[in-house]
């Protein structure tokens, strides 16, 4: 059953990919055909009785040959017509008495036009009065080539136009900072980038703490410990893999005082088009309180490989964990994260460690001998994108189960890759 489901929605999210190379069609072929394999076990459950002859799921099996023959299917989409479909004749026939809808409808498009041109009539207008008071002001011996010079363009109204706003590219702007377009930026930069991933944060940190304040408030107990480890990891050029390891005797800090922040924006390139930024998102680690008891946060991907290379290759040299607490030490340069890290749960019979009935990833709580979660802390740099995890709840689930304490009554988590196309791409 879930094969059967997983692989329609595999099919799904490949076919709407904006580029195909003759892996990816053998790949699209293979999840239909997963499909037609697995759809009676969706009849034995119960969940289909009627038979399977859908006309929109035998259309599915034109597409593999429509690609090859006329390019990607998003390029075809009706997304336009669709949204023009509901602004010129569903809106207006909503306005009408549900009686003679063609001509209700082209009396209302009719008005709608008629206010329109007034609207821009009665702007023009405006605008060429304060245009007469300004020529009013100027000297009259003006040259010809005064005369003649074509004023800026004016701002005009155009809240009746569907224009798609751009995302912000926090790449362009952490490039920007580097060389030394804004003199007077705060550092370190609020804003900066790695190869892959581009990162901001507020000006001005969400809470100023001691260490130990900020353990206590945090609810981590091993904070001060996982500092010192991680200075020591930057002292001797060692790689940051979260491990929980403890090499050092004496947590005494060169500093005390932590500048925090409870959030941070996160942009990637588009999986297809690398010169292309996607839409930012924001990673969220608040301590607990009164409104969220055990806290609120979220789930990333890290690179736990030097030689890594996100998101080409995948989870492989990557690690999955939660973020805890965004921090500078006050008076320096680092910009850190800790986090608590998830192993992937083996899977036997695949070679990929991909559950074989859901295809995502089992991902569990690393703990030491005594229960407690395995943290570190790690350059915030080595984020290299959000992730999305559901609790796996076995036969029963909790009963204190609730969506605050979701992380904490859970051990064993899938690593949902269907939570965005992008991330889908990656992991697949």
């Amino acid at each position: 059953f879930l094969t059967a489901i997983h692989s329609l929605m595999d099919f799904r999210y490949l076919a709407q990919a904006p580029m195909f190379m003759d892996d990816s069609l053998t790949e699209l072929a293979s999840a239909l055909q997963d499909f037609y394999d697995n759809k009676d076990a969706i009849m034995a459950a119960g969940a289909w009785k009627d038979s399977w002859e859908i006309p929109k799921l035998e259309l599915l099996q034109s597409i593999v040959p429509s690609i090859r023959l006329s390019g990607a299917v998003m390029q075809w989409s009706a997304d336009p017509t669709e949204h023009a479909h509901v602004q010129e004749i569903k809106v207006p026939a909503r306005a009408g008495n549900n009686r003679d809808y063609y001509n209700q409808i082209a009396r209302h498009l009719d008005c709608a036009e008629k206010c329109l041109r007034f609207d821009i009539a009665t702007y023009m207008e405006s605008k060429q009065g304060e245009e007469d008071l300004r020529v009013d002001e100027i000297d009259g011996n003006e040259t010809e080539q005064d005369k003649e010079h074509e004023p800026d363009e004016e701002e005009f109204p155009t809240d009746h136009l569907a224009a798609t706003r751009s995302p912000i590219n926090y790449f362009t702007i952490a490039d920007a900072l580097v060389r030394g377009c804004i003199p007077n930026a705060p550092r370190p930069y609020r804003t900066f980038s790695t190869t892959t991933t581009a990162f901001h944060l507020s000006t001005k940190p969400s809470l100023r703490l001691s260490v130990d304040e900020a353990a206590a408030m945090f609810n981590l107990p091993d904070l001060r410990a996982a500092i010192s480890e991680y200075l020591h990891r930057l002292e001797s050029r060692m790689p940051h893999h979260v491990s929980g390891v403890r090499s050092q005797q004496d947590h005494q800090l060169p500093f005390d005082r932590l500048q925090i922040w409870c959030k941070v924006c996160i942009q990637q390139m588009h999986y297809h088009s690398r010169q292309t930024p996607d839409t930012p998102q924001t990673l969220r680690a608040f301590h607990p309180s009164t409104v969220n008891p055990h806290g609120l946060y979220d789930a990333a991907i890290v690179n736990a490989d030097p030689d890594s290379d996100w998101p080409q290759r995948g989870l492989e040299g990557h690690s999955v964990v939660q973020l805890h607490m965004i921090f500078r030490p006050l008076h320096s340069e680092l910009l850190a994260a800790y986090v608590q890290r998830f192993g992937v749960v083996t899977q036997q019979g695949n070679t990929n460690n991909r559950n074989a009935r859901t295809g995502m990833y089992l991902v569990r709580w690393a703990v030491r001998s005594n229960g407690s979660r395995i943290g570190d802390v790690l350059p915030i740099t080595l984020i290299r994108s959000p992730a999305h995890l559901i609790p796996h709840f076995g036969k029963e689930a909790h009963l204190r189960l609730t969506s605050q304490t979701s992380y904490e009554l859970s051990s064993d988590f899938w690593l949902n890759k269907y939570w965005s196309k992008e991330f889908y791409y990656t992991l697949s």
